[in-house]
């Protein structure tokens, strides 16, 4: 019998196999920081524009019943986003009360201030401010 020098190849070799797992390791190295700072920065958006969305209907609230949102006697009042959702936004869900960030607002004698706190699991988030005023604020230090 005769044998055939020439094999047809089967599968890939293992060199073959260590350089494609090599190269998609070298490309999720890459790629996953690049999501997760897109995921941080879409995150930082959703709060920017719900306290600007609190803002409103905080104003368009004290309009009505000439009562900053929550109209408690003391002096330092705070409201939940459940509390939020409720009264501010007549019951829909608009702020996530399970999400990435905690909202609330705090009134003062000179008005409110809507505050949106990243909750404990989301560590790398920033903490936003927004006055009654339109003044957007970032970071701890300038929250109350």
């Amino acid at each position: 019998m005769m044998y055939n020098k020439t094999r047809l190849k089967a599968g890939f070799t293992l060199l073959e196999l260590l350089i494609t797992v090599a190269i998609i390791g070298i490309l999720a190295g890459v790629g996953i920081p690049a999501y997760n700072g897109y995921i941080t920065s879409a995150s930082e958006g959703v709060a920017q524009s719900n306290l600007r969305a609190i803002s409103v209907m905080e104003s368009n609230y004290f309009s009505d019943t000439n009562l900053w949102l929550p109209s408690s006697p003391a002096t330092l009042a705070v409201s939940t986003a459940a509390e939020i959702n409720t009264n501010l936004f007549g019951g829909r869900q608009t702020l996530d009360v399970n999400g990435r960030y905690e909202y609330r607002i705090e009134n003062h004698d000179s008005g409110f201030e809507a505050v949106a706190e990243p909750n404990a699991a989301n560590v790398g988030l920033e903490t936003y401010c927004l006055t009654q005023s339109n003044i957007l604020s970032m970071g701890v230090a300038n929250c109350p």
